[in-house]
């Protein structure tokens, strides 16, 4: 399987022997000339959002006063613009990278609602990966907050849009990605967490424990049951997944129509992945309750309305079941990558969606169970 490079109107530059910038001092008004194809004649920085990736709003005016009319007069640009922190990771660059390769090579060719980007590139030279979009903030978008549950009809529309996704995408492996395996691989990420040090960091330490039942406690126990996940995921459902679709990489444009952000998860892996862990985490754990079949149902009616397989839930319900598992992950984040408030909101949510559909039981009856932690 392959996919169309971008229109010719549309920037980009994979894998350029000229290097990016790395600082926010480099993105100037030369820089932001030669990526645009105008002259700019200021680039001001308006906020700098330092996390995993780095988001830096500018405000540009540009020396021909009409191009204002055409290009961009505010974007936000995302990658990896503190040395400090890839100096630590220097894997981070991968995903960033990452990012910059989705928009560049997939988004082109899906009609999801994405925000507007003027630039996506990667370098040889220094490993950095950038995406210049518009900037949702100054657009008047608002952001998803973990901390917030959306109303059913929002995250109705929302499972269109992964619907559309996985159904251009349906049948990917990572060998028809090859930019898909650099980095660290979800399992990775997922096993890292769980380390004996790690592990009792999260839950030996009352202070920082999320609301986990007992159940949930025996280490080696919840590395089967992920290690069962994967051994077992349906290779009929393989799609490219966004990976993270928790409710805090998505915006809401002024009209209240949500999109999701934040594309450095990206990888091959069932569809059902995204699903689960977007409906469970953007809803009150009782309208889930409430809900969720229907919104299944939907999902699978517009993956086939948009070119997918027709899929028929009582056939697949038991991936449906086993793949509540991934929201476990929340309880496993250190502060350093989430405050507290926000791991405790999600893990409660995503367990009780384990313990509604009996997830661990049904990973430990499969006949592929792993039965060595």
């Amino acid at each position: 399987m392959s996919f169309p490079v971008p229109p010719g109107g549309a920037k980009g530059a994979l894998d350029s022997p000229n290097a990016l910038p790395v600082t926010v001092e480099e993105a100037t008004a030369a820089w932001f000339s030669q990526v645009l194809g105008r002259p700019v004649a200021t680039a001001e920085m308006v906020e700098a959002i330092h996390g995993t990736a780095s988001k830096i709003r500018f405000k540009l005016t540009y020396e021909d006063g009409n191009d204002a009319a055409t290009l961009p007069t505010h974007v936000c640009i995302k990658g990896g613009f503190n040395p400090v922190i890839v100096k630590l990771h220097p894997s981070l660059n991968a995903v960033y990278r990452r990012e910059a390769e989705f928009f560049y090579h997939i988004a082109p060719t899906v009609p999801m609602r994405l925000p507007p980007v003027w630039y996506c590139g990667s370098d040889t030279v220094t490993g950095q990966g950038i995406v210049v979009f518009d900037d949702l903030k100054a657009a008047g978008c608002t952001f998803g907050n973990p901390l917030e549950a959306w109303p059913v009809e929002r995250v109705r529309v929302g499972v269109e849009e992964l619907a559309l996704l996985h159904a251009k995408t349906w049948g990917a492996k990572e060998e028809d990605f090859p930019w898909l395996k650099e980095g660290l691989s979800l399992r990775e990420v997922i096993l890292s967490l769980m380390t004996e040090p790690a592990w009792a960091g999260r839950f030996l330490d009352e202070a920082a424990k999320p609301p986990v039942p007992d159940s949930m406690l025996d280490r080696e126990r919840m590395i089967r049951a992920f290690k069962t996940l994967w051994a077992t995921t349906n290779q009929d459902h393989m799609c490219v997944a966004h990976g993270d679709t928790h409710i805090g990489n998505t915006f809401v444009t002024a009209a209240g129509e949500p999109g999701f952000l934040d594309w450095q998860g990206l990888h091959a892996n069932s569809c059902i992945h995204d699903v689960t862990y977007f409906v469970v985490g953007a809803l009150t754990v009782e309208d889930r309750r409430a809900h969720e079949v229907e919104l299944f149902d939907h999902y699978l009616v517009k993956l086939h309305e948009a070119g997918g397989p027709k899929l028929e839930r009582a056939a697949i319900w038991d991936d449906y079941r086993k793949h509540h598992l991934h929201g476990f992950a929340w309880a496993l984040a250190p502060p350093l990558m989430q405050p507290k408030d926000i791991v405790d909101a999600m893990t409660e949510r995503h367990v009780a969606a384990m313990v509604d559909h009996q997830s661990m039981e049904l990973l430990e009856s499969l006949p592929g169970y792993v039965t060595e932690a």
